[in-house]
């Protein structure tokens, strides 16, 4: 697997097995206030509420995505509404981003739930998001070829945009939960016509496997990332 230190293309390029990634991944980790620990991304079981730990993960992947624009953007640094970059202080970031990005009873289970609560969020700090959107319909009805899914993803992170990603059910793919939102921080390929993702996962920072992805999901999902409008 690709270095994940560093995922660069500016300073990996003579690495092949990267195909894009953002150009400075680190600025999505969050820390205690102690500075002892550090997450890639938030984690859903920082909300008070049990429904909020249980049904989180939506309103948890627009919360890391508006952080990172805001930390990668001087323009944009208003975006993120905490005093600091802390655990702590995120999580009442989290709490504000839920009023915009509410699952319902079948959680945050479209995407345009999430783009909507984004860009309404956005637009109250004065910045005009625009959310582009690709849908993965249910195996039955999916072409076979996963080009436009991958190309999707790859053109988000080539404009240095996290991509929230939908997963309504995992295939054959063990370490990720059905009916779920992660954030798409990079993607490489190993030696073999397999292309994976590197995600932020409640907090974790994990590799999955998108092309076995997109050939087992049953009900498929959906993928998404905002630039300025």
């Amino acid at each position: 697997m690709p270095d994940l230190e560093n995922p660069n293309p500016a300073k990996k390029s003579s690495d092949s097995r990267w195909l894009s990634n953002l150009r400075q991944p680190d600025l999505i980790r969050i820390s205690d206030m102690d500075l002892t620990t550090t997450t890639y991304g938030c984690d859903q079981d920082w909300y008070a509420d049990h429904w909020q730990r249980q049904a989180g993960c939506g309103p948890c992947t627009a919360a890391t995505i508006l952080y990172y624009l805001s930390r990668s953007r001087h323009s944009l640094r208003h975006l993120y509404t905490a005093n600091s970059h802390a655990q702590e202080d995120f999580t009442t970031f989290m709490s504000e981003i839920w009023h915009y990005v509410t699952p319902g009873r079948m959680g945050v289970n479209e995407a345009s739930i999430l783009a909507d609560g984004v860009i309404t969020y956005a637009a109250g700090h004065q910045v005009r998001l625009k959310a582009a959107i690709l849908k993965i319909p249910g195996l039955p009805q999916r072409n076979e070829a996963s080009d436009d899914f991958l190309d999707f993803i790859k053109h988000g992170l080539d404009l240095d945009c996290p991509v929230a990603f939908l997963n309504l059910s995992n295939g054959q793919l063990a370490n990720l939960d059905s009916w779920h939102w992660v954030t798409i921080t990079g993607l490489f390929a190993e030696n073999s016509p397999a292309v994976f993702a590197i995600i932020a996962d409640s907090g974790e920072q994990k590799e999955i496997d998108l092309t076995r992805w997109y050939q087992t999901s049953w009900l498929g999902g959906a993928v998404v990332y905002f630039t300025v409008d």
